[in-house]
């Protein structure tokens, strides 16, 4: 066995370290790494202040650029509000001079003197004229109808001019040559019924006159030959057929039907112009009121009376283009003045519009007619002006019904029921054609007017029936007075989508896709034209290039509201924006219009109230947008860029297109992508363009009620 081996010298001890330092070594070790840390520290610092000044160069850079962007966009808005000013005011002072020159018989409307002199003697000279030329009242009616007209023009332009002096004599020349129209038609209905055997119709041996003119259509019926066996008539004016019940049968009385065009009654009611609100916000963008009138005249607008909120709207559209403020317009005085509408009959005009104008029904008292005896003619005159049969009370109703069973007991004869002196009937039986050119997208609501309350009011009808196919409505009613048709205004909104893309050079496509209706409307500088729907009766509208202002008029008063107003959130569900903010994309969007197409964006409703997204996409071409084309913007207060997230998306997530800049509004957003040739056309474009594409933006507000 080998020996064990030992252990070596010094085996099994630690390692020894290397040479200690001295004291002065050690310190001077240290100072140099602290020197290093030091140095190391102070480059740091300096990166540290390098970036910060270049961040904060970057930001005034940055803060530059924004302010001088938003100056350039507000200088491009005045430059064009200063440029409808002055086209505006040189409009005025030519249509001054125009009507300085125009010698046509009539008085200048803006003149007090003159137009108080015309209703003066025209009230007068009617009053003691005997004539009984229906055609020639109906030409004297449409006479003051364009006056009225001429006023409502005059202050539209005013008012977009900021001037409001002599307004309220215009609104006291309106209601004067209002009253000259209802004198004017009573005169000549009183005239004709003195001598009705003039005018019987051969067959029926009653007195029959049947005329009409633009914007009126007139009929009148009498009972002359008191025939028993005549159970009703009928006239052509909208097919009207009314009953003739026993006790008016043989009964001295006519009835008279004037279907107007335009509604002087509707301004009357309380609810016809907006509450003010407790809290008031400063409305960006008004609409197109209800509007009741039609106007077969390209050049005029349609109703006068009606027209007054039409117009008025329309001002505080191209006053809010402007950035202009207006008051609020007086109410006329009502009988209440309830912030809510208590009555569930009366019918509430800031949710109801009336479509199709207004029926004047009126149940008259036929003078006595002219004895031919021997050579002479003997008739008694002392009868001087027209006398209405009013409306029996339910009371009278319940005598009147006992009388004429007890008058049938004895021998069936139903002679005139003197009860208090009035003639009574019971319901009858009425039915009528509703107008041609009006588009009912739900069953029409039939409506009477109640002067007592001045209001329309929809009991008072049974068994009423809308037949679809031919538009008759008929009803049982015991009432005789203006009657009209109603439909929910905001039947249309929310807006499904819409689109608004260049096509051509001056002119853009306006798509709106509404609930029941899909509108397209090109627009130039000075004139819109409707292009469809074409499956609908607007053959007085469609294809027909006319002032922003009218075309709206004349969609409402069709029966096609797209313009909410300004109280609109009460009566339809919308995603409450920021008016200001709306006010602005709307005003940029105009501004880029002739070279950019804008759409909805699903997206937008859901995005908060201070905030706004739109797709948009440069076209030049007259071909619609293709769909990758598209990008949505983001569009805040005071700032705007273009969204990475499109609306094939699933979710929205907000993040910048990568190598895109953010910019203080969507105008330069467009521009920084931009291609030369849509910067050449942005720059040539007119003011008058820019103003009448933000005339419909404003009008139908598709931000918020899309």
């Amino acid at each position: 066995m080998p020996p064990k081996k030992g252990k070596g010298k010094g085996q099994g001890k630690k390692k020894q370290k290397g040479p200690k330092l001295e004291p002065e070594e050690l310190e001077a070790k240290r100072a140099a790494e602290r020197e290093a840390a030091r140095i190391a520290l102070e480059q740091e610092q300096e990166a540290r202040r390098k970036e910060k000044e270049a961040m904060e160069e970057m930001m005034k850079q940055e803060a530059e650029r924004f302010e001088t962007e938003t100056q350039v966009l507000q200088e491009m808005l005045n430059e064009n509000k200063n440029q409808l000013k002055e086209m505006r005011e040189q409009v005025r002072s030519t249509k001054i001079w125009d009507r300085f020159l125009l010698c046509n018989g009539t008085p200048d409307p803006t003149v007090q003197s003159e137009l108080n002199t015309f209703t003066s003697l025209s009230i007068d000279e009617t009053k003691n004229s005997t004539s009984q030329d229906v055609s020639a009242c109906l030409d004297d009616v449409e006479q003051a109808l364009d006056l009225i007209n001429e006023l409502e023009e005059v202050m539209t332009l005013d008012k977009q001019l900021e001037i409001s002096e002599g307004h309220d004599k215009f609104k006291e020349g309106i209601e004067s040559l209002q009253g000259l129209i209802e004198t004017k038609v009573d005169n000549v209905t009183f005239n004709v019924m003195k001598t009705a055997e003039k005018f019987a119709d051969p067959d029926s041996l009653n007195l029959l006159i049947e005329k009409e003119s633009p914007r009126v259509k007139f009929s009148l019926w009498g009972n002359l030959a008191k025939n028993p066996r005549q159970k009703s008539f009928k006239l052509g004016t909208d097919d009207f057929q009314m009953e003739i019940p026993k006790s008016l049968a043989n009964a001295d009385v006519a009835v008279r039907l004037i279907h107007t065009s335009f509604d002087f009654l509707s301004p009357k009611c309380k609810s016809f112009f907006a509450q003010k609100k407790k809290t008031p916000a400063p409305s960006r963008a008004a609409s197109v009121a209800p509007q009741q009138n039609e106007d077969n005249k390209e050049e005029k607008p349609t109703t006068p009376a009606g027209e007054e909120t039409a117009i008025e709207n329309i001002d505080k559209v191209s006053e809010n283009n402007d950035n202009l403020k207006e008051g609020q317009e007086k109410r006329p005085n009502t009988p209440s003045d309830a912030d809510e509408i208590e009555d569930e009959d009366i019918v509430d005009l800031r949710a109801m519009s009336t479509v199709g104008g207004v029926m004047y029904l009126d149940l008259l008292k036929l003078p006595p007619q002219a004895k031919k005896v021997g050579n002479w003619v003997i008739q008694d005159i002392t009868e001087s002006e027209l006398e209405r049969i009013p409306n029996p009370t339910p009371e009278d109703e319940k005598e009147e019904t006992e009388e004429t069973k007890e008058g049938e007991e004895n021998g069936g004869e139903a002679a005139i029921t003197q009860l208090t002196k009035e003639l009574t009937w019971p319901l009858l039986n009425m039915s009528f054609t509703v107008a041609s050119n009006a588009v009912f997208t739900e069953e029409p609501q039939l409506a009477r007017w109640e002067d007592s309350q001045q209001c329309w009011r929809t009991d008072g009808f049974e068994d009423v029936n809308f037949d679809e196919t031919n538009g008759t409505i008929s009803f049982k009613s015991q009432f005789i007075g203006p009657i009209c048709t109603f439909q929910d205004t905001y039947n249309n909104m929310p807006f499904q989508s819409w689109e608004i893309r260049p096509y051509g050079q001056g002119c853009v496509i306006f798509t709106l896709i509404a609930a029941s209706v899909e509108l397209e409307i090109s627009i130039k500088e000075n004139a819109c034209c409707l292009n469809s729907p074409e499956d609908m009766e607007l053959d007085g509208i469609r294809n027909k290039w006319l002032p922003a202002h009218i075309l709206m008029q004349k969609l409402v008063a069709a029966g096609i509201n797209v313009f909410p107003s300004e109280d609109a959130d009460k009566y339809v569900s919308i995603s409450v924006k920021d008016e200001e903010l709306e006010s602005s994309v709307y005003e940029q969007m105009a501004l880029a219009s002739s070279a950019f197409a804008f759409s909805w964006s699903r997206w937008n409703a859901d995005c908060g109230e201070k905030r706004q997204i739109v797709r948009a996409a440069e076209n030049l071409t007259t071909h619609p947008v293709d769909e990758d084309m598209w990008k949505n913007y983001s569009c805040e207060p005071r700032k705007s860029y273009v969204l990475k997230c499109t609306d094939d998306d699933d979710e929205m997530f907000d993040e910048k297109v990568e190598g895109t800049q953010f910019h203080p509004d969507i105008f330069h957003c467009l521009k920084e992508g931009a291609s030369s040739e849509a910067v050449d056309v942005l720059t040539n474009t007119s003011y008058t363009f820019v103003d009448n594409v933000s005339t419909w933006l404003f009008a139908t507000k598709v931000l918020t009620f899309s």
